[in-house]
């Protein structure tokens, strides 16, 4: 995406690795279920799970804290969410889809399929959390770790759902706030995610504009591919696609 920044795509859900002269930042981490690739995503940009400086969550859904679960406990990294996020990445609350969420839309295209895929990535089972999170450590609207991000609150999925500008790099890390591909939406390019999956749908639609602050030019989601382009465009086009269901 950048010389520094690395984007991890994988079918369920991807991570980005910030790689430069300051330090590793991770953010998001995928599946607890997915190490082994979160491991050779680090290898291929020269570093291994112990040189990660720190990692940010964007939110704490199952499939973007199993890493940092793991990092934080067999290593020490330090992880970091949004003072309003910090619950649910603990796991105090849970602001995520669960079974009496899921059950009553198996009967839609895809949907059963994605839980089934899903299923073996959840070791430990979805309520996995980072007891150890801290807030956001801010300078200004910027986050003190390597890269130093903006940090852009996009509520709605969550209630402390974070976006991260990389500024230097003209990269924007979306996290869920906007996608550009799910296995339960036949949607393709940017759209919120089903109604399910978010905390308070509306806000997560009101949200989007607040990703306009952005002048990057690469946005990375939490799910899909990249989008190149203005960010302004991408949000207009999720604007227009809404989401499947």
């Amino acid at each position: 995406m950048s010389e520094r920044l690395h984007f991890a795509h994988t079918e369920h859900v991807n991570w980005i690795v910030y790689a430069g002269p300051d330090g590793i930042t991770l953010v998001d981490s995928g599946y607890a279920g997915q190490r082994d690739l979160l491991i050779a995503s680090l290898d291929e940009v020269g570093c291994r799970p112990e040189d990660v400086t720190a990692v940010l969550i964007t939110h704490g859904h199952a499939d973007h804290l199993g890493g940092a679960a793991w990092l934080a406990a067999d290593f020490g990294t330090p992880v970091h969410a949004h003072p309003a996020e910090v619950p649910n990445v603990r796991r105090d609350i849970v602001e995520q889809a669960g079974p009496g969420n899921v059950l009553p839309n198996v009967w839609r295209p895809a949907v059963a399929a994605w839980s089934a895929a899903i299923m073996p990535l959840l070791r430990g089972g979805a309520r996995l959390g980072v007891p150890g999170v801290t807030p956001l450590p801010l300078e200004g609207e910027h986050v003190a770790v390597p890269g130093r991000p903006r940090a852009l609150s996009v509520t709605g999925h969550t209630s402390g759902h974070t976006a991260y500008d990389f500024e230097a790099e003209d990269v924007l890390v979306a996290g869920d706030a906007l996608v550009t591909r799910h296995r339960t939406s036949p949607i393709s390019g940017p759209q919120l995610l089903p109604s399910i999956f978010h905390h308070d749908r509306d806000e997560a639609r009101r949200s989007l504009d607040v990703l306009r602050a952005s002048s990057a030019r690469v946005l990375l989601p939490g799910h899909g591919e990249a989008w190149f382009g203005p960010v302004d465009a991408a949000v207009d086009a999720a604007r227009a696609n809404g989401a499947a269901w």
